[in-house]
């Protein structure tokens, strides 16, 4: 099963962003089997190494240098981000605890209630309006 799970973080330190996965990880339903990355610094370190280690979950990255790697990221980001967000950065602590708020609210209308792969085509049967 795929999911697709938000947490904001204050910076982009190790301990941090390990600090968010690791919440995230104990609030699924579910065992969290793997997870995917770029090859950003606060993924690619030895702390998220050793923390998926720990916990049994297989850790993958996109291949470096293949930037078109993380175009169904990027897709997903603007479907699930971007259309309620926008592009802003938040820059206190006000808007830091209202993202996370919407980010609750809007994980299980992601992961229920919306698709996880991209849509390769669609068929019509029968006449429209029918």
């Amino acid at each position: 099963m795929g999911g697709r799970e938000c947490a904001i973080v204050w910076g982009k330190g190790q301990s941090r962003v390990g600090g968010a996965i690791h919440r995230l990880k104990e609030q699924l339903p579910f065992p969290l089997l793997g997870l995917d990355s770029d090859n950003g610094s606060e993924f690619i370190n030895q702390h998220l190494y050793d923390y998926c280690r720990r916990w049994h979950i297989i850790f993958t990255r996109s291949r470096a240098y293949k930037k078109n790697d993380s175009c169904y990221v990027e897709q997903k980001n603007w479907n699930a981000v971007r259309r309620v967000i926008g592009y802003d950065r938040y820059t206190s602590k006000s808007a830091y605890d209202c993202l996370e708020r919407i980010y609750n609210l809007m994980r299980l209308y992601m992961n229920f209630f919306q698709p996880t792969m991209k849509l390769i085509a669609k068929t019509r049967h029968g006449a429209k309006g029918a």
